[in-house]
């Protein structure tokens, strides 16, 4: 048997590697993140600053702000809802999850997301091509449109890219893997990248990251606002 560094024995196949990847996965009950965006869409760039809050199956929170720390936009996460204020405007958005397919280009879930800020992605199920160099493991499916980078020292996702065609696909790069008071290891940096018809890349980079802080969670839709049509 083949040990890595960790001390964890070295996977020679795709499911051994995913089984390592599960068992080396440990969430937070609550998670505060602080950081900056980069955000560019359609050639637009915007600098803007976040603070994102999740309790676990249940809750993500996130407000975003304009540099001189005015609120731009709130927006609160269920298992099975969205809620989203655009504060300059003063409307609302009520919606189903699934609306986040709409700009992501891709069926996504509350736990998925929440996986993405927790540095724990799910790998679903299917056949996978399995395979290696000296410091990364990779996962291709064998329809090639779901793919997987996994570095070999602690068995973190680095990189998944779902593909529904050569131009249009959803990339996501998670970096900068910082082990917290509690021992989690959350990403300091994610990467979106969103190839469709309407394409954006967005980097967030968190400078504060708490783990395990019960956190106040507070959204309400003011009385002036209006749905967004």
């Amino acid at each position: 048997k083949q040990i890595n560094n960790n001390n964890t024995i070295k996977p020679t196949s795709a499911k051994l590697l995913i089984a390592t990847i599960e068992e080396s996965n440990k969430l937070p009950d609550w998670l505060s993140l602080k950081g900056k965006i980069n955000l560019d869409k359609e050639g637009q760039t915007l600098k803007l600053s976040t603070e994102i809050r999740i309790k676990k199956d249940s809750i993500i929170w996130i407000s975003i702000k304009a540099p001189l720390g005015i609120e731009l936009f709130r927006a609160q996460l269920s298992t099975d809802s969205i809620f989203f204020l655009n504060i300059p405007k003063s409307t609302y958005t009520k919606a189903p999850i699934s609306y986040l397919q709409e700009h992501l280009k891709t069926a996504i879930s509350y736990t998925q997301i929440q996986h993405i800020f927790f540095g724990t992605i799910e790998i679903p199920k299917a056949r996978y091509r399995f395979s290696e160099n000296k410091n990364n493991y990779s996962l291709l499916t064998k329809k090639k449109n779901i793919s997987f980078l996994i570095e070999k020292q602690d068995f973190r996702i680095i990189e998944t890219i779902y593909r529904k065609s050569e131009n249009e696909y959803l990339k996501l790069e998670i970096s900068d893997y910082s082990k917290s008071e509690n021992d989690f290891l959350i990403p300091k940096n994610l990467k979106i990248e969103v190839k469709a018809s309407e394409s954006f890349y967005s980097e967030l980079n968190f400078t504060r990251i708490s783990c395990n802080k019960k956190q106040k969670i507070y959204f309400s839709i003011p009385k002036n606002y209006v749905e967004s049509q």
